[in-house]
């Protein structure tokens, strides 16, 4: 990505957390930036590719933290979510517009379905399973795993969508140490006694 479209790219990406997507258009983009129509769609022909572009940034973002943080310790996975939800917040407009974005943007659609939810949810699951071998969690039986783990998916993936029905779109960030506290808890029921202890650190951090 060149200069100019890095510059595009951030642009929109602002104006789409303010806005929202569905409310933003090219001509409206272009004016912001002091260019011409013409000037922009020749770096980004649509709007759909332009969201699918900032879809990608946001998708790589995520998966660096991934990679950097290999989950060892169930401190570690409440960390590494923490990092995810702060850059969830970075591309809010992404999460807020999941469904519709899904329904209209069949690159989008393609590409979460096809790589990005089968990669996450593989993650998480392995995560999961390493938690529960290094004794930081302790389940019953499946049922039990299956609900955590699906309890996290659905979680990470919404607490936007909940969060600006209580808060105005400007005011999301102070809401992300709620959910990242309702995300270590949500643990507390399977924790084994280490697993409490990194819960507790976890929480208190948050809370500093």
């Amino acid at each position: 990505m060149n200069a100019t479209q890095e510059k595009i790219s951030k642009r929109a990406l602002e104006l789409f957390n303010l806005k929202g997507i569905e409310y933003v258009g090219m001509r409206e983009l272009a004016a912001d930036l002091g260019m011409r129509i013409g000037n922009l769609t020749y770096y980004f022909p649509t709007k759909d590719d332009l969201v699918f572009s900032i879809s990608q940034a946001y998708t790589e973002s995520n998966s660096k933290i991934h990679n950097d943080l290999p989950v060892k310790s169930l401190y570690d996975f409440l960390h590494k979510n923490k990092l995810l939800f702060e850059n969830g917040l970075k591309y809010q407009c992404l999460l807020l517009s999941m469904v519709h974005l899904m329904e209209q943007n069949t690159r989008i659609a393609a590409n979460y379905q096809g790589n990005v939810m089968q990669n996450r949810m593989s993650g998480l699951t392995h995560d999961i399973a390493l938690l529960e071998e290094n004794k930081y969690l302790k389940f019953n039986c499946e049922d039990d795993k299956l609900l955590i783990i699906s309890s996290n998916s659905l979680q990470s993936r919404f607490w936007l969508s909940e969060a600006v029905l209580t808060e105005s779109r400007q005011n999301l960030a102070r809401q992300l140490t709620h959910y990242l506290r309702m995300k270590a808890h949500l643990f507390r029921p399977y924790a084994t006694k280490k697993g409490v202890e990194d819960i507790d650190r976890f929480v208190g951090e948050l809370n500093q």
